[in-house]
């Protein structure tokens, strides 16, 4: 499935939290938020509370291309 431009923000700091940041993993920025509001800090905090970043395959799900 190829994903139109305008299927993301182009800000993530004003995207929903429904919005998917990691593609390859399926996690929100929604999911991310609350992770942080939890004690999440780091990126490997972040990682094992969401499984985002988890599988490298976000360079090429992501329409974002990163």
């Amino acid at each position: 499935m190829t994903l139109r431009p305008e299927a993301f923000s182009q800000n993530i700091c004003h995207a929903p939290e429904t919005e998917l940041v990691c593609y390859c993993s399926g996690v929100t920025k929604g999911e991310i938020v609350r992770a942080m509001q939890k004690g999440a800090r780091t990126l490997a905090d972040i990682k094992a509370a969401t499984g985002a970043c988890t599988l490298a395959r976000c360079r090429e799900t992501s329409p974002r291309g990163r």
